[in-house]
């Protein structure tokens, strides 16, 4: 059993009625097509016996979602996580969230802002629903400007913060570079393991060599398993240190205080928001309802005041799951003409899935569910199934047993609103005492004027139902020639069992099987052959009618699909007109303007051959309708891109939207066919990139290599590199972005070749993280 099944194996729609009925299993699969755990609470907590003005509602529901999908409003299928027990601990006066749970319910009330939006885009009975789920946006705002993505604090969560980690930035720096001293002093270069800084008990420590201990006045703060090492901490730096100590733990309780700060801003709306996803579990719910619908082609059916229903091609849905386009329906009425249906026929002939299908198309209704079938359902108070062997050696009951005991509670409770579905009434005993047992109790809750379908082998519930009014006699069909059940209910027919023949297909020893038939023969009644003969007749009618209705539909189909094809070449036919005109506008609005400038040129006495050019520019967009379209260069072509006066190749050729891919000063860049000029001749010029360096002295920190070629950014980190050292930087950054990787893998190769860096680290995320690289120099 699934997860979701488990949840669902206690929900409150699942009394005794709907565990016969498998709905636990519609359940399930409803609640496994829920985008997140609200919607999976609805579903699992819905009951289908409820008011019949809820029920509507459910349908109203479930239609208006129907409706808007047709329109192309579909709700939002994202996964939100579960925050009802962080919303449960904000509320207790103290209660401080975690970073992680704050991110949590950021992502939350995005999701509600999204929700309420599509419920805006139509206005409707849903409508209405969009100010209940609107989030407060300033907690929102709030929340997002003060955590990442990891649910960890951002700078910006409060002045207090930024400044605090500003000065822990700077000390770090500080230190680092105090440190850097003592590696790079030549009169200690044997002292050191390695030329790195490291960390230990939250301070910056030296790794020096065991044998060399006594030579520097340091403490020791730890040791290597080898021994061979000795971390320790520069007297000198022991101030630097602890400062930066001082400084993270102001940083820890100012983080503290901003989370706190952002608890109680949640807990002031925590009320709301449970509301809210309360209301977002409902919609969630109801689309995956709708979504199921889709697995068994199901459709939302009315549901009546009155305990009666008129049903066309029921079908059981989760058969329909099971064999898609496979499933036999039929038809169902009970409530007005006839209170009572005797179902008779074949074993393996669909009687007691016929039984499922009735009472869990209800069910599924009575939940805003669409059903499979046609026509109008009816509204039930309570159901009753004895369906299925219930013998349980434990509580010492045999078969039938336990279906008079389960018979007993039914009696007791049946009344005029009750759905009795019982399949094989009597058997499980002698056929004379149970047929007399069955018919007792069918005529008990016809008096009750209970809504009964019942399921019999038996001869005398076939009597029973052609003799008494208020009840109708139907048998599933049996195609004697091909040996197997049609599956069709056929009204006024009692069908035969065809126990016999149908133990011949399974494989019975053939001497055995005509024994069987001869002591048949000589207790078989007339009036049952004259039923195979009947059951005959009215399969073939049957067939002709079916074969009637078929060519109807196909017709009904043809007249539909002639219609979508002639709106839909109306709507193209519109679409390129009205695409034409305003295409047309726009050329005659870009002309006047033209013209205008040209005209002011002349006026100002300015370039008159540019003006006359100008002109003639200006007319070439209608000639060029009237004239063939030119061919489209190719990719490799070079030429003139005419807005900059620009020397270009092409990269890349859009015929369809009649626009060219240039390269230009590194970068890649879509326009226009008219903006280029081709020209063979043309020399491409040597890019030199576009690098933002400074000199040390105005920006000695930060080198700007995006959207630069590899060898002209290596170019330029060297020419950046001279300065620094020049002017005895130690430290540089190189700003390369995180793209493709291209230039982040240049400049670590550039710092694994150049004997001047030391040391190459990526950046903080503060500070860039894998966008930036920072060099250490000799």
């Amino acid at each position: 059993m699934t997860a979701v099944a488990a949840l669902t194996g206690n929900a409150p729609c699942l009394d005794s009625f709907a565990r016969v009925l498998d709905l636990e299993d519609i359940c399930a699969a409803w609640a496994a097509r829920c985008a997140h755990p609200y919607g999976q609470d609805y579903v699992i907590n819905l009951h289908p016996w409820v008011a019949l003005t809820e029920i509507h509602q459910r349908h109203h529901l479930a239609l208006c979602l129907q409706q808007r999908a047709v329109a192309g409003s579909t709700l939002p299928v994202m996964t939100l996580p579960e925050i009802r027990t962080s919303l449960d601990l904000v509320e207790r006066p103290g209660a401080v969230l975690a970073g992680r749970q704050l991110l949590q319910v950021s992502q939350v009330l995005l999701g509600q802002k999204h929700y309420a939006a599509v419920l805006r885009e139509i206005d409707d009975a849903l409508s209405e629903w969009a100010a209940d789920i609107d989030p407060p946006q300033s907690l929102l705002r709030r929340l997002q400007q003060s955590l990442d993505e990891e649910g960890e604090l951002l700078d910006t969560a409060s002045t207090e913060l930024q400044a605090l980690r500003r000065q822990l930035r700077q000390g770090r720096h500080d230190i680092q570079r105090f440190l850097q001293g003592f590696l790079r002093n030549p009169d200690w270069q044997d002292y050191w393991q390695e030329q790195l800084i490291v960390l230990r008990n939250d301070r910056y420590v030296l790794p020096l060599k065991a044998s060399h201990k006594g030579r520097i006045k340091a403490i020791v703060h730890d040791r290597s398993a080898s021994g061979e090492t000795l971390f320790v901490e520069p007297l000198t730096a022991v101030e630097l240190n602890n400062q930066l100590v001082q400084d993270r733990q102001a940083e820890r309780q100012e983080q503290e205080k901003v989370l706190r700060v952002l608890s109680a801003a949640v807990g002031q709306e925590a009320a709301a928001i449970r509301r809210a996803v309360q209301q977002l579990g409902k919609l969630d719910g109801v689309r995956a309802g709708l979504e199921l619908g889709k697995a068994y082609q199901g459709v939302l059916v009315p549901v009546d005041k009155h305990p009666v229903f008129a049903l066309h091609k029921l079908r059981h849905p989760l058969l329909c799951m099971q064999h898609p386009g496979q499933v036999v329906g039929n038809s169902l009425a009970l409530g007005e003409q006839h209170q009572q249906l005797v179902i008779t026929g074949p074993n393996t002939g669909g009687k007691t899935a016929l039984l499922k299908a009735l009472g869990l198309n209800h069910l599924m209704a009575y939940l805003g569910l669409p059903v499979a079938a046609e026509g109008q359902l009816g509204y039930f108070r309570q159901g009753f199934a004895v369906i299925g062997d219930a013998q349980n050696i434990h509580a010492d009951l045999s078969t039938f047993s336990a279906q008079v005991s389960r018979l007993q509670v039914l009696l007791e409770q049946v009344d005029a609103h009750s759905l009795v579905l019982l399949d094989e009434l009597g058997n499980g005993t002698d056929p004379r005492e149970g047929g007399a047992l069955a018919q007792a109790v069918a005529e008990e809750l016809l008096a009750a004027k209970a809504c009964t379908m019942l399921t019999s082998h038996l001869e005398v519930m076939k009597r029973y139902a052609l003799g008494r009014p208020g009840v109708a006699l139907a048998g599933m069909g049996f195609d004697a020639e091909t040996l197997t059940p049609t599956y069709r209910l056929q009204w006024g027919v009692g069908g035969a069992s065809q126990g016999l023949t149908i133990a011949r297909r399974i494989g019975m020893p053939e001497p055995l099987m005509r024994r069987a038939e001869a002591l048949y023969a000589d207790d078989r009644e007339d009036w049952e052959r004259w039923e195979a003969q009947r059951e005959g007749l009215l399969r073939a009618a049957q067939q002709a009618m079916d074969e009637a209705a078929l060519a109807r539909m196909e017709a009904d189909k043809s007249a539909k699909r002639l219609q979508r094809e002639l709106e839909a070449a109306r709507q193209e036919r519109e679409r390129a007109a009205e695409e034409a005109r305003n295409e047309w506008q726009q050329l005659l609005e870009n002309a006047r303007s033209e013209v205008r400038k040209t005209i002011a040129a002349l006026k100002t006495g300015r370039d008159t051959q540019a003006a006359s050019a100008a002109l003639e520019q200006t007319g070439a967009p209608f000639r060029a309708v009237q004239d063939a379209a030119p061919a489209l260069p190719e990719v490799g072509s070079r030429g003139l891109f005419l807005p900059l006066r620009q020397v270009t190749q092409i990269t890349r050729v859009d015929a369809l939207r009649q626009r060219l891919q240039i390269q230009l000063r590194g970068k890649q860049l879509w326009i226009p066919v008219a903006q280029f000029r081709a020209d063979a001749a043309l020399e491409m010029p040597k890019d030199k990139g576009s690098t933002q360096y400074a000199s040390p002295e105005n920006h000695p920190w930060r080198l700007d290599l995006r959207g630069q070629l590899r060898d002209d950014a290596w170019q330029a980190l060297c020419r950046h590199v001279d300065g620094a050292m020049a002017s005895g930087r130690q430290q540089v950054e190189v700003l390369h972005g995180k793209g493709n990787g291209v230039l982040a893998e240049m400049v670590r190769e550039f710092a694994r070749q150049d004997p001047r860096v030391t040391q190459w680290r990526m950046a903080r995320p503060e500070q860039g993280g894998g966008g930036v690289s920072e060099l250490e120099l000799r």
